[in-house]
């Protein structure tokens, strides 16, 4: 070996040697209690609970990595932690290190998963009635037995905004993989379930997060489901605005912006456009089949996250060519009488406008109509989607003409020229609602289960059991 070669081999040789005790000197003080606390506390005092750890470890090419984060946050005893991840992997800058400053270029957080059940709302002592103002906050006084002169009141200092302590731990950038969240209401059912988050922020001087995120699948009300959900977002000091939220939806796009203020106020702006109802029927679990029409809506909602009772809000949505079946009643209420236009709905115009409040949403106005019929509806809808509406169909007179012998007295003058029309209520879950129509319009008592009646008139006779016959015979 030629003596130039040599010195590369020793000098290569050297630079690997100090390069593995580098990293094995890192390796350890990476892993020394004293760090490993002042990330614990850092981490503590951004999440205000305590969290737990099961390990920890350093590799060069994925940085410091903890894993089996647990977070129990304010979940009450046997409930799931508030939040779990997978790992967290801190990427730290080296000559930060060798300042003795801790700067973490990236902080990545995997599989993390979200679980928050909202709460009842507990009574307040104090009297908040109309005229009398909340108390003001008082702070914590704490009493210290004297054995000589009784008791002394200490009241501790509050810090000073202007003196707060520097972070322990500087963040630069922030990334969240395979996220899930679930939001449930004070009896444990989903309000909100997101799946698939991944998030990309970059930390400012001012401690405020900015940067992009998306969502692969959304659920809402365990009804509703858009995905691809995708935006901007802004975080600071609780503060949370999305300003330019989109997402895919059943064939069609929805724009719109959300807000959430440090006290879990929130408000949501939302347009959709292009909505299919094909797909949107099959995703609530009704029948899809043969639908056609595209559904725009346009809404609103404000109030705390995480408490229903709270939200308020209006919406108004319509359909263009629209042609799908209406409710299972009214479609074989349609089936029974013959009448073409109760088992498909061809519709005209269709519109509707909503009230969202004390924890239902309200139909203000909904108008269905197509060549012979007019069906128009108002009332709650609860939030786990049990109806309670009062309708009316409208007929005109060549229907009714086409339909005599068939249909009872009980029609009344409409508002529509040329049209009578006949109340009716609409109850039960969405997925199996009810309806009296049938009796309505016969002027029968038959009740509410229509199938039930078809199966009856139109049921094959039972053959007779062999030796039920012989029986009789020998009788």
């Amino acid at each position: 070996m030629s003596k130039f070669a040599k010195s590369i081999f020793i000098a290569t040789g050297l630079v690997v040697l100090v390069y593995a005790l580098a990293v094995l000197g890192l390796n350890i003080y990476l892993q020394s209690s004293g760090l490993q606390g002042r990330l614990k506390s850092a981490a503590e005092s951004a999440a205000g609970s305590p969290i737990n750890i099961q390990g920890a470890h350093y590799t060069p090419w994925a940085g410091f990595q903890i894993s089996g984060v647990s977070l129990q946050g304010k979940s009450l005893p046997g409930q799931p932690p508030f939040l779990t991840a997978t790992s967290v992997s801190f990427r730290f800058s080296l000559l930060a290190l060798l300042q003795g400053k801790l700067v973490v270029n990236e902080l990545l957080v995997r599989d993390p998963a979200l679980v928050r059940l909202a709460q009842k709302p507990t009574p307040q002592a104090a009297d908040t009635s109309p005229g009398k103002s909340a108390p003001a906050a008082t702070p914590v006084v704490i009493l210290v037995d004297q054995p000589s002169s009784g008791v002394e009141i200490t009241v501790p200092e509050q810090p000073s905004p202007l003196l707060s302590p520097k972070p322990l731990v500087q963040v630069k950038k922030v990334r969240l993989t395979n996220g899930s969240a679930q939001f449930l209401d004070p009896k444990g059912a989903q309000v909100l379930s997101l799946n698939g988050i991944d998030l990309k922020g970059n930390l400012l001087p001012d401690l405020s997060v900015s940067g992009t995120f998306r969502v692969s699948k959304a659920t809402v009300g365990g009804i509703l489901y858009p995905h691809s959900v995708r935006g901007t977002f802004r975080w600071k000091q609780g503060q949370l605005i999305l300003p330019d939220l989109k997402a895919d939806w059943a064939g069609g796009q929805i724009e719109g912006s959300l807000e959430r203020e440090p006290d879990n106020s929130l408000v949501l702006l939302v347009a959709a456009e292009g909505i299919q109802l094909k797909m949107l029927a099959t995703d609530a679990g009704l029948n899809g089949d043969g639908s056609r029409g595209a559904l725009s809506l346009k809404g609103s909602l404000e109030g705390k996250g995480g408490a229903p009772d709270t939200f308020s809000g209006s919406a108004s949505a319509s359909v263009q060519e629209a042609r799908f079946l209406p409710f299972e009643p009214i479609r074989q209420i349609g089936e029974l009488l013959g009448i073409q236009e109760l088992q498909v709905f061809e519709l005209k115009t269709a519109e509707a406008t909503f009230d969202i409040r004390d924890q239902k949403v309200f139909v203000e106005s909904l108008k269905m109509e197509s060549d012979n019929l007019i069906l128009d509806a108002e009332g709650p809808i609860e939030f786990d989607g049990r109806l309670k509406l009062r309708a009316r169909l409208h007929m005109n007179e060549k229907l009714r003409r086409n339909l005599s012998g068939l249909l009872g007295g009980d029609f009344k003058d409409s508002e529509y020229p040329g049209y009578q029309q006949i109340p009716f209520g609409i109850t039960g879950p969405i997925s199996r609602p009810k309806s009296d129509l049938l009796d309505k319009l016969t002027g029968f008592r038959i009740g509410q289960d229509v199938g039930g009646l078809l199966k009856n008139l139109f049921k094959m006779p039972q053959p007779k059991k062999e030796g039920a016959s012989k029986k009789a015979g020998g009788n």
